[in-house]
């Protein structure tokens, strides 16, 4: 069952592991990221950060949209980090679970402008998300669960891009 999905360009590091851990009491992690599941040292990277006992895989996104449809996994909670709003797009039209989203930590790039605290936006994005919304998915603006909670729906009235 998944019980958060949550998008974060670092994917998994030490505060989102073990805060979110506490938060959730996930029994598994699964990284849905093209570029991640192809580079060796990243994904040793992102296996130092996964704490004891919590099963972890790190796939693309067509194979974690497999591995969410595995009935082992109906049991076990299960929390899935995409690095951006399109790969998480990309992951829910392949899989029918649904669950709310966690939009957590996306960092600053050019043509990127501040959404929240910690979270940047492109037009893209935000297009992807307005999708995810669209199809019934709450979406949470949280960088960590002891921090308040902010509807995107009420951030994105005051974002926009001017051509």
């Amino acid at each position: 069952m998944i019980t958060k999905f949550r998008i974060d360009d670092r994917l998994l590091h030490g505060q989102v592991a073990y805060s979110w851990r506490s938060a959730l009491s996930y029994d598994a992690i699964v990284i849905a990221d093209d570029k991640a599941s192809k580079d060796d040292i990243r994904r040793m990277a992102i296996k130092m950060c996964c704490p004891d006992g919590v099963n972890l895989a790190i796939r693309s996104i067509s194979d974690a949209a497999v591995l969410l449809k595995n009935p082992k996994l109906a049991n076990m909670k299960v929390f899935v980090i995409c690095a951006n709003p399109k790969s998480l797009y990309e992951l829910l039209n392949l899989i029918t679970e649904r669950a709310s989203v966690n939009l957590g930590g996306m960092q600053m790039e050019e043509g990127k402008t501040m959404f929240s605290p910690a979270v940047y936006v492109s037009e893209e994005d935000l297009k992807y998300l307005d999708d995810i919304e669209s199809m019934g998915i709450n979406i949470e603006v949280q960088e960590v669960p002891s921090k308040g909670i902010k509807s995107y729906s009420d951030l994105r009235k005051k974002v926009s891009f001017n051509k």
